[in-house]
């Protein structure tokens, strides 16, 4: 417990209340008047007011990951924009924190009120003989006006009482923490219980000595003793956390690009593109023509077609209403996922299908590959792409291989004081040649691709999610889809580095 001055500004959000410190695990223990005898103490919460305050905070917790990681997670280790899909969530978790605090109030208020009768009770304890062990940190002759307390061993009356105290004792209930009273009476009366330490044993052991002595003076005071062990068949399987998911959604051949909005009627839709540009030349002779250029512009165009891409399920109401986590969420956040991860490799795949440029590595049979022999490739392909659309190249899209090779090969340069470009296991971000590199991992394996961004596009319009209810089969159906379009408006604005692994 933090000292007065060292106590951390935490203001209960219903009572105003501020917090006495904090626990472990970063959650506020709350004050409430008269629970020490000194106008201060820590409310003890029900299991049921304990779990909503840790789900509560393990939400709060999401909520900092995932914006965390869109603070770090933009190109050179920068801030990037939230995705669709994480709004989407941030905005379901608010929603679910503001369902809990609804709940938490009335407990709250009806918890403090309990405590503070428990605390009054304990201000007033009758004088305790000097023979008479202390009790819960009250001292022996202290005087009062209320009920006199004993030190014995709690009775259960049953066994599932101590099946129960067990469970609450245990390390991982309530979120990692045991209820610190089930543990004092299962002490008290003897019982040993996982999780305990070996003073915490000695006291349970003496405590059963105790036990056993008054029971051969007493047999009607017999104690049922039972363990984990012998019921197996109630001990409960919790699930914790949120559902785990091994799909990246974050379409970095996409980003790279900036999708533009397909928010406008028609199935199809063109780009137009200069394919022929007017002439210009020197004029040889004054007053005539004689050596100036003259020829047409003639203007092209690019056709887009939109493609619908989505999926659905139909989702039983048990489902929804049974599942802890629940499966809805996960369902949803699945169907997004999906979407992302179709549409990104659909339409990066389309992009290097159509580069059909390359130039070949130096002398990729001559032995280990070097650093310098794919920049030599690089800079002849950058200049294939200039001649191709009069643009400088501005990125450089890898496959996952191609990440795999350059990584060690950019590492060994830095290493050595030299700055080749960044790399980095842990993003599929970084540079060469001081140019942006996307690692695009539904590229075909040694791909490899340098070319100015402008020439390539893509377009989208998220339909979202979609549901209806099915009465006939107490079920939902869920979909979510949308449209997308991409196509690259001039092929020879990029070149490919070929034989680079």
């Amino acid at each position: 417990m933090t000292s007065n001055a060292m106590r951390p500004m935490v203001f209960h959000p219903f009572t105003g209340l501020q917090a006495l410190g904090l626990r472990k695990d970063g959650r506020p223990i709350w004050p409430v008047a008269g629970g020490n005898g000194e106008g201060t103490g820590t409310v003890n919460r029900s299991p049921f007011l304990t779990s909503l305050y840790s789900e509560r905070h393990d939400l709060e917790a999401f909520i900092e990951r995932t914006v965390q990681g869109a603070m770090t997670g933009g190109t050179d280790g920068g801030r990037r924009d939230l995705s669709q899909t994480e709004q989407e969530t941030l905005t379901r978790t608010r929603t679910r924190i503001g369902e809990i605090d609804a709940q938490i109030k009335p407990l709250e208020e009806f918890e403090q009120l309990r405590s503070a009768g428990d605390s009054a009770a304990r201000n007033f304890p009758q004088r305790t003989p000097a023979t008479q062990p202390s009790v819960g940190g009250e001292q022996a002759g202290r005087t009062g006006l209320g009920a006199q307390t004993h030190t014995r061993a709690h009775n259960y009356r049953t066994r599932g009482e101590v099946i129960v105290d067990q469970l609450r004792a245990a390390p991982q209930h309530l979120g990692g923490k045991s209820d610190p009273d089930a543990r004092e009476r299962l002490l008290s009366a003897g019982v040993i219980f996982a999780g305990l330490a070996d003073a915490d044993i000695a006291i349970a052991q003496a405590n059963a000595r105790d036990a056993a002595n008054r029971l051969a003076n007493d047999p009607s005071q017999a104690r049922v003793t039972q363990v984990t062990a012998d019921t197996p068949g109630v001990l409960p399987v919790p699930i914790i956390g949120e559902v785990m998911s091994d799909v990246d959604a974050a379409r970095p051949f996409l980003n790279s690009l900036g999708v533009k909005s397909l928010a406008f009627a028609g199935e199809t839709f063109k780009r137009p593109v200069v394919t022929q540009h007017t002439a210009v030349g020197k004029q040889t002779t004054q007053a005539t023509t004689t050596g100036m250029g003259s020829q047409k512009l003639v203007i092209g165009s690019v056709t887009f077609t939109k493609e619908t891409w989505g999926g659905y399920l139909d989702v039983a109401r048990q489902d929804i209403d049974w599942t802890s986590p629940a499966a809805w969420d996960a369902i949803l956040n699945d169907l997004q996922e999906q979407y992302a991860l179709q549409t990104e490799n659909a339409a990066a795949d389309a992009f290097a299908a159509a580069v059909t440029a390359t130039v070949e590595n130096a002398d990729p049979t001559a032995g280990p590959l070097t650093l310098a022999n794919i920049i030599k490739a690089l800079y002849a392909a950058a200049s294939l792409a200039y001649q191709g659309a009069g643009r400088l190249p501005d990125t450089i899209w890898a496959s996952l291989d191609m990440w795999s090779t350059l990584g060690p090969l950019i590492e060994s340069q830095v290493a050595s004081n030299q700055q080749p470009g960044t790399s980095s296991p842990g993003s599929f971000q970084g540079d060469l040649l001081r140019l942006p590199r996307i690692v695009v991992p539904s590229f075909p394996n040694g791909t490899l691709i340098i070319g100015n961004k402008r020439w390539t596009e893509a377009y989208e319009e998220r339909i979202g999610l979609l549901t209806a209810v099915l009465p006939s089969v107490l079920g939902v159906q869920v979909a979510y889809g949308g449209y997308v379009a991409y196509n690259t408006l001039k092929a020879g604005a990029f070149a490919k580095v070929v034989n680079a692994v």
